[in-house]
């Protein structure tokens, strides 16, 4: 078994290891519930000092200005600078979004590749800067820890004491591993081989660089948590090595800011005189001012932003930012909203405020204040299922999103949650309002993709409200009468009875999901949509598009059938042919819907020769491009036949027409009276050639197909010898061939003067481009540091020669001067290519017409 087979077993160890992680972490909480009062915790909080509350909140704000530092130096590993403002933009979105949403390295790395490919950076540069920055992280992370515990003196006898006989043996560890770096820096000479892969490595300032910047952002955090617990003997280094310990416990554990894991080490293992209820007062303090205040000020300025986009008031900068801003907000508004669903269902197992009961009781009767606490903890639930939603953006999602925050601000007040949970409500719903652009995909929330992950989320976020309750209630007992009783201060009947009704509806849903899982469908094949295909291609205007009419694809229309992707099935894989076909402005909602079909029959989707013009939309979508060739588009106005460069193309067509050979454009009607000499022409050439006709990319002879299109043909003394089929765009930006046959009686050269004959035929008909079709694996540059694909196929065009042509094939095409397009294959990721390529190849090679469909559960052939 390969590695690559063996990393998804891997992979779920992993997650199993840290899911026991998390719930062995809990249950050691759990054994300690009788030393919290939920009375004492409420009165440390409203005990904070004024001073204490800046003090964490200034550190808390020098802490994400020094983490601009690892993207500053990361840009000085990659050679390409930016302005600080800038790198304090990106740093601080990067960081919100992997400190508030959970697997780090994932949600960081979307925000910092489109910032940085909007401002001019390519992959190659974007994947070292951000691994820069990991490494930068962990290994700074690693040394503060490391020191701090063979700094302390002080013995951690917390709840769950560590023998000291280990503090300083680990700790100097975790400095060694720091020191190892730094040295590989300066004496690796910029190059390390690990494993048999060639590692960068930045000089050995920078590394250093890269463990100071850790060191001082990590010392500001743990510094703002100092500042709240209230132990004046707490030794700073005890204090700051488990701080570290549990900020990286968090962040391993891939749960929303880590919450839970990180609270749970500080109580078992601080070594402090305050008790627990202090100390927990303390954590919770903390995470609204470190984790939660940062994200609303994020949601903030991009809000802001849009408003000022709503009105006009955009400059060119603001311009640029409009392509990152599309990946930031619809995570960090997903991120708040999550949240905002939490705060409503935590809300619903703690006490109303006594003071505004009592207001209630005067002015409302109890069956509003009952059904309105009831109504609010559903809206939070609610609110955790949007919040992924939002982050699909989902049109629906932020309609309903925004109709749960205006119903449950008011609710709140009849609730008793006071004035400060209504504002918070408002807020929320003020800052989501100005961007609707963002949620443009139209899909139903009932058939919402979540993953595991996710579903487990929502399942703590309930949990952990249903065990608030209980913890704030467990010193009454639960008899059978308590879930009956209502009354205006029956608190714990009206917590039970909306814990019931809150598991109930989270179980309901997930009954519907297990239940309704009807067969989504799978697209339409050509008979199906014969007409809506030919209706969408008069919008095109790339000339390739007409492969739709071959009859061998299925094909996905978006609602209003102005746009569609046509793709085959092999394997578990969904190759579309191209970019999507017709109005532009579909193609982003279309992509998304792709990969939400193929991933609903357990697929993955891949776009083949997709363009550069698309990348962003295949981006936005977990898509990763890889380059595999270039497309040759000869600009009509600019080629002609005079001039020395074009002598012996001159020569060879003059050769040509002495012999007798004319050239002819036939219509369609002319091209049905002359299939069968066509016929005849094809089955010669394919015998020749010992081939057999391919599908998908390359059009085959077919009556039914070429009967769509125009024929030009090259007649020897009045008999077609040779001919092609015409693919035009109706905007007459476009034009290129297909099909190149020809018969044993043409003379040499005869299909260079077809191709030329049809180059100026084109231009005079007034067409923009010739599109020459593409070759394949050529213009991928390869150097040390590129992509391992790259690398493979590199491989492939200079040793593949003598198989496929692929020099050939790009040294005839430079005899027309064309300008030369990227393209690519977008796939799930880079180490999926050779899998990719395989399936991808079977759907080429596979017989025309040879149609697959999903069939079963896993709707793959």
């Amino acid at each position: 078994m390969s590695a690559k087979q063996k990393r998804p077993w891997v992979k779920r160890l992993l997650t199993g290891g840290f899911l026991a992680l998390v719930v062995g972490l809990m249950y050691l909480l759990y054994r300690n519930l009788s030393s919290f009062d939920y009375e004492s915790i409420l009165e440390t909080v409203k005990g904070y000092s004024a001073l204490s509350l800046l003090l964490a909140v200034a550190f808390t704000a020098v802490s994400y200005l020094l983490m601009g530092g690892y993207d500053w130096l990361g840009q000085i590993y990659v050679g390409k600078r930016q302005n600080w403002k800038r790198t304090l933009l990106v740093a601080f979105y990067s960081y919100v979004l992997s400190l508030n949403v959970g697997l780090s390295i994932v949600s960081s790395s979307a925000v910092r590749y489109k910032m940085y490919q909007s401002w001019g950076y390519n992959g190659k540069e974007i994947a070292k800067l951000i691994v820069f920055a990991s490494v930068s992280f962990w290994l700074g992370l690693a040394v503060l820890a490391g020191a701090a515990l063979c700094a302390t003196n002080a013995s951690f006898d917390g709840a769950y004491p560590i023998p000291d006989a280990l503090v300083k043996p680990v700790g100097g560890l975790m400095v060694l591993a720091g020191l190892v770096y730094v040295l590989a820096c300066r004496f690796s000479k910029g190059r390390l081989r690990i494993r048999g892969r060639e590692v960068s490595l930045p000089n050995w300032k920078s590394g250093i660089g890269q463990i100071g910047i850790t060191v001082a952002d990590t010392i500001a955090a743990a510094t703002a948590l100092y500042f709240l617990i209230p132990d004046d003997n707490l030794s700073y280094f005890a204090f700051t090595s488990i701080f570290c310990i549990a900020f990286f416990a968090g962040l391993v554990s891939s749960t929303p800011g880590g919450i839970g894991v990180f609270e749970t080490i500080f109580l078992l293992f601080l070594p402090t005189t305050a008790d627990n209820n202090e100390l927990l007062a303390a954590l919770l303090v903390y995470r609204a001012i470190y984790f939660l205040l940062p994200l609303v000020f994020a949601c903030f300025l991009f809000s802001a932003l849009e408003g000022k986009a709503i009105v006009g008031k955009v400059g060119p900068q603001m311009s640029k930012a409009q392509g990152w801003l599309s990946v930031i907000a619809p995570r960090v508004l997903s991120a708040l909203i999550f949240v905002g669903g939490i705060v409503l269902l935590l809300a619903g197992s703690l006490p109303s405020n006594s003071a505004h009961t009592e207001w209630l009781e005067e002015l409302m009767p109890l069956m509003i204040v009952e059904l309105s606490h009831f109504g609010v903890s559903l809206l939070g639930l609610a609110l955790l299922f949007l919040a992924y939603g939002i982050k699909r953006k989902i049109d629906s999602s932020y309609y309903l999103t925004l109709a749960a925050l205006a119903v449950g601000a008011p609710l709140s007040l009849l609730r008793g949650d006071g004035l400060g949970m209504f504002l918070l409500l408002g807020l929320v719903a003020a800052i989501l309002a100005p961007c609707r652009r963002y949620f443009y995909r139209r899909s139903s929330l009932l058939d919402l993709e979540m993953s595991s992950g996710s579903v487990l989320a929502v399942m703590l976020a309930v949990a952990s409200s249903i065990y608030l309750g209980f913890f704030v209630y467990h010193h009454g007992a639960y008899e059978d009468q308590s879930w009956w009783q209502f009354e205006f201060d029956g608190e714990k009947p009206r917590f039970l009875r909306t814990s019931f009704g809150v598991a109930l509806a989270g179980l309901l849903f997930a009954a519907y999901k297990l239940v309704h899982t009807s067969r989504p469908n799978s697209g339409q094949s050509f008979e199906e949509c014969r007409e809506a295909v030919k209706r969408v291609l008069t919008r095109s205007h790339v000339a390739s598009s007409n492969l739709a009419l071959m009859g061998d694809k299925r094909f996905l229309f978006n609602e209003d059938e102005t746009a569609f992707i046509m793709f085959r099935i092999s394997g578990k894989t969904w190759v579309s042919m191209g970019d999507p076909v017709g109005e532009p402005g579909a193609f982003k909602e279309l992509i998304s819907a792709f990969r939400e079909l193929a991933a609903e029959f357990g697929g993955q989707p891949v776009f083949y020769q997709a363009s550069k013009d698309h990348l962003f939309n295949y981006v936005d979508v977990g898509l990763r491009p890889v380059k595999v060739g270039e497309i040759a588009r000869v600009r009509l106005e600019d080629f002609t036949l005079v001039g020395s460069k074009r002598q012996s193309m001159r020569s060879r067509l003059k050769r040509v027409a002495k012999k007798g050979v004319t050239f002819e454009v036939l219509s369609q009607a002319d091209s049905l009276l002359e299939m069968r000499t066509l016929r005849a022409i094809s089955d010669e050439w394919l015998a020749a050639k010992k081939a057999k006709e391919k599908g998908f990319s390359l059009g085959y002879f077919d009556e039914s197909y070429l009967a769509n299109f125009r024929i030009a043909v090259a007649r020897l003394d009045g008999k077609i010898v040779a001919f092609t089929n015409i693919w035009e765009t109706e905007s007459r930006k476009e034009l290129s061939i297909d099909l190149m046959r020809y018969s044993s009686e043409a003379p040499p050269s005869v299909m260079e003067y077809l191709f030329v004959e049809l180059i100026m035929w084109a231009k005079e008909e007034g067409f923009t481009f010739f599109d020459l079709r593409v070759a394949p694996l050529s213009g991928i540059s390869v150097g040390n540091a590129v992509p391992f694909a790259h690398k493979l196929l590199d491989l492939v065009f200079n040793h593949g020669e003598n198989f496929y042509g692929f020099r050939g094939i790009r040294s005839y095409k430079d005899r027309f001067n064309p300008e030369w397009e990227p393209i690519y294959v977008a796939s799930p990721g880079n180490w999926r290519l050779p899998f990719v390529t395989a399936d991808v190849t079977r759907v080429v090679s596979s017989r025309p017409k040879q149609v697959a469909a999903p069939a079963g559960d896993a709707g793959l052939n």
